[in-house]
């Protein structure tokens, strides 16, 4: 009895941890987008006209 009390306690703060973690990082993730590649522009022709 005791131990699935204790068992049911552990499982419990693992899940709140886990999901205060998991709204923390997506609250950050918000606030601050990443930039994953470079923007694309129009190079300009290097070559030489024949």
């Amino acid at each position: 009895m005791w131990v699935s009390v204790l068992f049911l306690v552990v499982f419990t703060g693992l899940l709140s941890v886990t999901s205060l973690w998991l709204w923390r990082q997506q609250a950050a993730r918000t606030v601050d987008p990443a930039h994953h590649a470079a923007p694309r522009r129009t190079a300009w022709h290097r070559q030489a006209n024949a």
